[in-house]
């Protein structure tokens, strides 16, 4: 009988042994995950200060080609897609019928409305004469004239039909896509293919509020690209938003003449040279200071004096990028002190050390 026992009593002993184990080794872990109270302690920086410097009114922005025109050719009824008479690469005109829908049904309706048209009309100007003969009622003309009209719209109708079921190139350029195949049923307001020219591109680029009221539409610009190193495109200023985003950028659109000896595609990434002709200054500072790069840009900022420096996140609003400094347009003031190095240690509040020589 004694020994029944001793098993069960040995597995618990056991199971208490591991339980109480597992819960030493969870207090450590939990512990160690504990935040370390860092607030007694100076983390060390390096800083440098945000200073005015100046600048010229020479300045290179990156941005991306895009087709100057493009079109997803599009049909306004439904049905099955009987013919198209392009492939990818195709060059084609604006005003171009590309393919047609089935259309057999509606044409044999149109001769038909036509027939009947024609025979109303005859019926029209008989009842006016009958009418001025008084040989027939005021009336009598009115049913007629009034089937009439109701036949003309008939045929305008299916002529509009007839024209919604055709695939019209609104532009002059190449297909670069083909959504539909023969034989597919195709809905309304369906791109049946897509079109650009790229006989002409342009550049969609960024610059700062400062540079925005410096550029001026017409202005030439100077397009390169590592396509073609050494080689440069002109272009020409055709746009400029007259409105900034989130972070006091501008969009301006630059009309870049594809050139056959060098064509250029869409898609491919560029950098436009302004040249506004104006010299100024900025306040920068290295991009290294910012906290997370370039999108949603902050830094951090030393105030405080020797016996208790503290770290001050500053979100910032950036400007243009010239070399490995960054325009600073809103968040700091010339001659503050911002973290370039260390700044991965810190949280808004951070007492820190400015490392000699690092002020």
């Amino acid at each position: 009988m004694k020994r029944k026992w001793i098993l069960p009593l040995v597995l618990l002993a056991l199971a208490l042994i591991i339980g109480l184990r597992l819960a030493a080794n969870k207090k450590k872990l939990d512990a160690a995950k504990e935040p370390v109270d860092r607030s007694a302690f100076a983390i060390p920086v390096n800083t440098v200060m945000a200073a005015r410097g100046p600048v010229e009114g020479v300045f290179t922005v990156p941005g991306t080609l895009e087709p100057y025109e493009k079109a997803r050719v599009m049909v306004q009824a439904q049905g099955k897609l009987a013919t198209l008479h392009v492939d990818l690469g195709s060059r084609v005109s604006k005003g171009q019928t590309l393919g047609s829908l089935e259309v057999a049904q509606k044409q044999l309706d149109l001769q038909a409305a036509e027939l009947q048209l024609e025979k109303l009309r005859k019926d029209d100007q008989r009842y006016r004469e009958l009418v001025a003969g008084k040989a027939t009622t005021e009336a009598s003309y009115d049913d007629v004239h009034y089937q009439f009209e109701s036949a003309k719209v008939k045929v305008d109708q299916i002529r509009q039909q007839l024209r919604d079921a055709q695939v019209i190139s609104p532009v002059n350029g190449t297909v670069v896509a083909k959504n539909v195949e023969v034989g597919e049923y195709v809905s309304a307001n369906t791109a049946v293919v897509e079109v650009v020219d790229v006989s002409r591109l342009k550049a969609k680029v960024y610059v700062s509020e400062q540079d925005a009221y410096r550029v001026k539409e017409g202005d030439a610009v100077t397009v390169t690209s590592d396509v073609y190193p050494g080689e440069s495109f002109q272009g020409t200023v055709s746009f400029v938003s007259p409105r900034g985003d989130a972070s006091h950028n501008y969009l301006v659109e630059v009309a870049v003449k594809n050139e056959k000896a060098h064509a250029l595609k869409s898609g491919t990434f560029i950098s436009a040279r302004f040249d506004t002709g104006a010299t100024g200054d900025m306040l920068a500072i290295p991009k290294s200071a910012l906290g997370e790069g370039m999108k949603d840009a902050y830094v951090y900022v030393v105030v405080g004096d020797t016996s208790g420096m503290r770290a001050q996140r500053r979100p910032l609003v950036l400007g243009r990028e010239v070399g490995e400094r960054v325009e600073v347009v809103q968040g700091l003031q010339p001659n503050e002190v911002v973290v370039v190095s260390g700044q991965l240690n810190l949280v808004d509040g951070s007492r820190v050390s400015v490392n000699a020589g690092g002020k």
